[in-house]
Parts: C-alpha cells; structure tokens; sequence
C-alpha cells in the first residue's frame, strides 16, 4: 500500500509540476531562514564551552550600590586584591586567575618587526583555569616567571614564520612596566589562537606581576580588570558569595572611612559569581566601567530571538503559501478522492495519501534548503559578523530538531487540505456539488495572516532605514568630514613629540589644522553646593576649530592668555544647564584633573555636540588645558588631499616615533563604526520583508487560482450578459484587496508599537512618518494587484463557452 501511496504522489506532483515547484521554492526559503536563525541561535550560544572546567568556572562580578543616588550597577569585574584574597580565605576556591585586557594593545618588538598586539595580562594560573591548547611551552610553567610571554600561533608566524620560537626574545615600544624591568621579555610559550567562540581574545599573553611593575593597586572599592576562580563541585555559589562579602566588609573598612570622608558617601558592594558560559550574552562591560576585564565579542541575546522571531514568521507565511496552494490544486482532484472512496478507499487512506505528498514536497525542499544555506552561508556570515561553518555546526542534535521540524511542517502543510478533500461526498464530488464551507474562510485568513506579517515587516524596515537615515544624516555638533584621528602609541612624554609634529606638519600644504586632546574621562565636578558627573577632557586652543565646534558665549583657549592652561575651562550647554549657572562666564568650578581636585573659571561655553552614540543625550562636559594627556591626534585635511595629508602624517609619525605602529581612522568612518549592529539588523529585516513578500505573492496565487476555479461558470455567465474584462477583473480583485486591506489595518498598529518602543533606545531619533504607514499600504496593495492580476485576466478573458458547456 505505501509504494501504491508514493507512486500516485509522485505521479500527481509531476502532473502539477508548477504548483510543487512554487511549494518547493517557498518551503525552502522559509527553512533556509529558520536554519541561519537556528545556526546563528546555537552559534551564540556555544561561545566558552570548550573549557575543561565548565560548569564550576565562574567570574566573579561586583555590584556597586552608590548610597547618594540608590544607583546600581553591576560589572564583571573586580580590582587586583579580591583574587588572591579569596582564593587565600575561602577553601571552595580552587584556582583563579585575573586577566586586565580586551581593550589593551601594545607595541611589540621581536625580529625586527612591530606588531601592534592585543595584550592582556595573566596569572600564572591561566592555563589550570582555561582550556586553550599550548603548541609549544609547558603550560605550568610558562607564565610563572614575571619577564615571561605567551604568543599564539598566528602572531609567532608573524615574527618568525614558525612556532619553533622558545627563548626568542621580544621588546615593548614605550611600555611602563617594560622600561622598569630593564631587559627584554622571554618567549616561553605558543598557544593556539583562541577559538572565535571564545570571550577571551588575545595576541599576547603577559604576567600579571610584570604589570604589577607599573601600576600596583590595593583598593577594595575598585572593579576594572576580570577575576575567574574555579570552584569545588559541591560548592554553594551562595555561601562562596557570602564568604566573598564578609572578606571584603573585613578589608574594606579604612578605605570605606576614607571614600567617605572624601566624596561624603559610603557605596555599597556586593560580590556575585557569574558562569563562564553566560558571559557572552552578558557581558558587563563595556558602558559599565569594565572594558579592560578581557571580555570582547560581547552580544546580547535578543538578537537571536528576534532572529528566531523573523525565520519563524517567514517559515510560517512559506506554510500558509503551500496549504492555499495545495487546496487550490487539489480542488482539481476531488473526482479522484470520489472515485476512491466508492472503491472503498477509508477517509485515513486519503489523508495518508495527502500526507505523503506533502512529506515528498518537504523532503524536498529541505535538501534544497542545505544546498542553499551553504551557497549562502558566506554571504550570512558577513551580514551577521559571524564565522559559521554548516559542516562543523550540524551535529546530531541540530539534525534531530531538523527532522522534527521537518515532520511537524508534513502535518502543518498537507492536514489542512487532506482533511478537507477527504471530507467531500461523492456524490456531491461527481455531480460538482462540492463547496468549500465559508469560501474558504481559513485559507483566506491565512492570507491575511500573511500580509500583517509582510506589512509588519515592511513598515519595519522603513522606520528603520529612517531612523539610520536620521543618524547618518543629523548635525552633530562639528564637522566629521576630512578628519584624520590617531594617537601617540605607549607610556612617553608626550610633549617633544606634539612639538615635532607641529613643526613637521605646519608645512604641510595638505593640512589646514592640526590639533592633540585627550580621551576623556567621567568625574566630578562641584558647581557652588552642586555636585555633578561631566567628561573631563584635556584640549589644546586648535580643537574647536579643527573640529568646527562652535561657540556660544565666550571665547576659545589662546595662547595669548597663559592662564588659560593653569585657570581657565570651556563647557558645553549641557553643563551650565546641570550646573543651573544663569551667567557661565566667569563662574568658578572644581574639578578633578588627575586625581587633584582645581578651582578653574568657565572662559567658554561652546554649542552641545555628540562625542557620544546617539542611543545616549549629550552629558555635561569640561574641557581644560593639559600637556599630560592630549595623545590623540586630530587632523583637518584640505578637500581631496586625503592621500597627501595621510601619507605626511605617516612619514612624520613614524620618523618621532620609529619604533610605534602607525595607525589611524577617519573621524566619520569611526562614527558609523558605533552603529555596526544596527547597520546589520536593517539588511536582515530587509531581506526578511523582501522574502515575506515574494512568499505571499505565492500564497496570493494560489488563493486566485482557487477563486477563479470556484467561480468560473459565474465568470462565464457574467460575460454571457455582458459584462467587459475589466469589470470582471475588478470583481475577482476586489475580495483579495479586502484581504490585504484588513492585513494593513491589522499590522499598522502592531508595528507602530514595536518600532517606537525599538526607537526608545535612541535618546536622539525620529517620530514615525505618516509617509511609512503610506507607503507600505501602496506597495501591499500594488505588489497584491499585481499578483491577482494574472489569474483574473486570464480568468476574464477565458471563452464562457468552454465553462458553461456542461450547464
């Protein structure tokens, strides 16, 4: 019976071969889509397996509570005594290693060439509590000496070409620690790179105590760089975190009077422990004061449900285009499910027969599924920023999930349709009395289900590409263009190397402006009796202008007033507004500039510009004079002599500073960098509502061909009396645009909720255009019309002699 079953399926699929190629094709774009967003879902998820002492790995985390403003905030880190203090006091710990690092490069000499390396900074326990495969070196033994350094592979091929490369060894350009310990650094290992799954991303691997030469740090009250400890299986996380916290409440007692007596508040700190395996899609770092604790490649995990969200919905619209398409050309069938019943075929015989027909199409379409998601895996992979490999990916796990899947979509695709035509009579079936209850009420909800979905997704990537519009477009308060930023690489006296610059590039004809500023960091500053959090940043009298930042009250650093650099600083709008100062100019404030807290007086007040992303406002900022941290370089380039001013740079650069690496960005490159992730997200959702739209147009089809067939005889008695082509067109148009109409009334306000609430993460963004909700409604209507079109033209001009021949 079941080869009887195929060899009619088969021969009924070849029969129709037009509708099963469309069932296919939609089918396997919707599987397509559902086994990136699985593959990219896992993907995420696999990040920090692979080490050996998982589940009892473990970061340790700190949450600060600031008792002036109840403020909590929670990072992944720790300062440089908790380590060693807990692993000495609480017995469950059973190793632990800190790591300073992520976002740490340094300069490093070996063989006659500079790399420019991402470094970070070890116990010598590191390789007992992570599990990364040391090609050459004793992992026991090679971090414990402090003039030690661990380089992976990638990076010893770099310098030597090989891996053979123990006792080599290698110099830092202008490193603090370097300088103090007096000699060259000894290669003792090669570690494989770390594998792209890994939180952990480094080139070199240094010893905690030869940082420790440079920078020593004994406060409780500070959390920068990561702590991983490994506890005993049967440890109580919540007892070791309540061992963690009477340690610190025992050590931190003097600095805690001392915070106190400084700053007039007392914070509250608290210890957690994080699993290494949660890190990924919890970072707690960056934007949390613990960018240096070695975590990169941070995510967040609503990335893969929105993913999952969007395959689901596409793979859903692929079900719904083959179970309409499938009843349509099974209405051709219903003499043959007739026949068979008379013969004395059961109901379950004919589901089963459906069925099979459905599961052959699935089948199919999901091999074609692999075929296509490997073609286009590359092209995933560069849109997502991620590595994937189908081959190393689909383990058995996935390909069981796959099966399932496969199976449901049998019964979810071909139940529908076997049920209906194995319900008809057949009596009603030879005489062509049969009716679809409700004119196929359900089939025509789907649609409507379909194009929410569509309309949802289209109104989607409208307001999305509006809203990158906005960011690419809005005035931020200076001139980004024809800016060249670098910086003066290593721990060194800034000031002879700024002098040569300016000397060396004053000639320049390429360069209009040259300015050096600091980073910026985050204090306080005290207005009167008011206290408020602004960014300190150290400027020289060249960066409002190199910049185009203007004034708007005072005046600009000059040299021609010396007390510019010893009194005087320049704020933004946002400041006086924070400070509530009515007259700025003249007003006294204190701030702290390196630890050392100055009364200075407000010279300027220049226009708020966003040194910041535009998910966050503009905050209060103080910019001073200061020869001590101005290592960023600013250049304004004449229009068109990009290559001329960048390779002037380079030649001046690398003549002051031989041994440092050269590099540099473009100002508003660097901007859009801040927005990679939305840039990625806008073509996904993109190429998520040109899909959903090409799979309802399939649905559509479908659902015309079954109209038409339904009402074929009313087409040709319509004609008989007189009715033109275009009326009948219109009539079979008219009910499939009170579907679409329906689905657009329906997705309005579903995606005007989602996308104000997605818009909210923007502190500066959009309010969504009347125009969006338009032009999603004309493209529904058109991309609907368009597709009717062929079906009812073709019905309508059809000869009503052939339709009503049998009346």
């Amino acid at each position: 019976m079941f080869k009887n079953f195929l060899k009619i399926s088969f021969r009924h699929l070849w029969q129709s071969k037009l509708y099963s190629i469309i069932n296919i094709i939609g089918l396997a774009i919707g599987i397509v889509c559902m086994l990136m967003a699985v593959l990219y879902w896992k993907e995420e998820r696999s990040y920090d397996v692979f080490h050996k002492n998982n589940p009892h790995l473990y970061r340790v985390t700190t949450t600060l509570i600031e008792s002036k403003s109840d403020k909590i905030h929670t990072t992944g880190g720790t300062g440089q005594v908790q380590g060693p203090a807990f692993k000495e006091q609480v017995p469950e710990l059973q190793n632990y290693t800190r790591i300073l690092g992520g976002d740490i490069y340094s300069d490093v000499i070996a063989n006659n060439k500079t790399l420019h390396l991402q470094s970070i900074f070890v116990d010598e326990g590191f390789f007992d509590v992570f599990t990364f495969n040391l090609l050459r070196g004793n992992p026991k033994t090679a971090l414990n000496d402090i003039s030690s350094v661990v380089i992976t592979e990638s990076t010893a091929r770099k310098f030597f070409n090989g891996i053979d490369v123990i006792g080599n060894l290698v110099r830092l350009d202008a490193d603090p620690s370097f300088q103090r310990l007096g000699k060259s650094l000894v290669i003792s290992g090669v570690v494989q790179d770390p594998p792209a799954n890994s939180s952990l991303q480094f080139d070199a691997l240094f010893a905690f105590k030869f940082m420790q030469l440079s920078f020593e740090d004994n406060n409780w009250l500070n959390a920068y760089l990561g702590t991983y400890v490994v506890l005993n299986p049967l440890a109580n996380t919540n007892i070791v975190t309540r061992k963690f916290n009477d340690i610190y409440a025992f050590h931190s007692k003097e600095q805690l009077a001392q915070n106190f007596k400084s700053y007039g508040y007392d914070p509250r700190i608290t210890y957690g422990l994080q699993r290494m395996t949660d890190i990924h899609l919890n970072p707690l770092a960056r934007g949390n004061g613990n960018a240096e604790g070695g975590v990169i490649n941070g995510s967040n995990p609503v990335y893969s449900y929105m993913f999952l969200g969007i395959a689901a919905f596409i793979l859903f619209m692929a079900a719904i285009n083959f179970v309409n398409i499938s009843i349509a050309n099974s209405l051709k069938r219903t003499k043959e499910a007739g026949i068979r019943k008379i013969a004395g075929s059961s109901r379950l015989q004919i589901v089963i027969q459906f069925l099979c027909e459905s599961a052959i199409l699935c089948l199919i379409a999901f091999v074609l599924a692999i075929i296509l998601a490997d073609i286009s895996l590359p092209v995933f992979n560069k849109l997502t920023g991620k590595r994937i490999l189908l081959g190393e990916a689909f383990d058995a796990g996935l390909f069981f999930y796959f099966v399932m899947m496969l199976a449901g979509l049998t019964l979810l695709t071909g139940f529908y349709p076997a049920y209906i035509l194995s319900g008809f009579k057949p009596a009603e079936v030879l005489y062509n009395r049969q009716k679809l209850s409700g004119r196929n009420l359900f089939g025509r909800s789907l649609v409507v289900i379909q194009f929410s979905l569509a309309v949802f997704l289209l109104i989607a990537t409208l307001v999305y590409y509006d809203q990158m519009n906005y960011i690419r477009t809005k005035d931020l308060g200076y001139e980004p263009h024809q800016i060249i930023r670098t910086s003066i690489n290593g721990d060194r006296d800034y000031k002879p190397v700024m002098e040569f610059l300016r000397n060396e590039l004053g000639r320049e004809p390429s360069i209009k402006m040259l300015s050096f500023c600091g980073e910026g960091n985050v204090d306080e500053v005290k207005v009167d009796n008011r206290h408020i959090q602004a960014t300190h940043k150290a400027i020289d009298e060249n960066y409002l202008p190199t910049l185009e930042i203007p004034l708007k009250a005072g005046r600009n650093f000059s040299q021609s007033f010396p007390t510019d650099k010893t009194n005087g600083v320049i704020v933004n709008e946002a400041f006086v507004k924070a400070a509530g100062v009515e007259k700025p100019i003249g007003a006294q404030v204190n701030i702290n500039e390196y630890y050392d807290s100055k009364a200075k007086t407000i010279i300027g007040v220049v226009k708020d510009f966003h040194f910041g992303s535009l998910r966050e406002p503009i905050q209060p900022m103080v910019m001073f004079m200061s020869d001590g941290n101005n290592g960023s370089i600013w250049i304004k380039f004449e229009k068109g002599k990009q290559r001329e001013a960048t390779a002037a740079l380079q030649h001046a650069y690398k003549k002051i500073l031989p041994t440092a690496v050269f590099r540099y960005n473009f100002l508003d490159e660097l901007n859009a960098k801040q927005y990679v992730q939305e840039e990625r997200w806008q073509q996904v959702i993109s190429f998520a509502a040109a899909l959903s739209f090409m799979i309802c147009c399939l649905g559509l089809f479908g659902l015309a061909h079954l109209g038409t067939h339904q009402r074929v005889k009313e087409i040709g008695i319509r004609k008989v009396l007189g009715a033109s082509v275009s009326q009948i067109v219109a009539l079979l148009s008219a009910d499939f645009l009170k579907l679409v109409m329906i689905a657009f009334i329906t997705a309005v306000p579903m995606a005007s909720l989602v996308m104000n609430k997605w818009l909210q993460y923007f502190a500066y963004r959009i309010n969504i255009s009347w125009w969006v909700f338009v032009i999603a409604g004309i493209s529904a209507i058109s991309i609907a019309l368009i597709t009717i079109s062929f079906q009812a033209i073709k019905a309508a001009m059809a000869n009503p002699v052939k339709s009503l021949r049998s009346e």
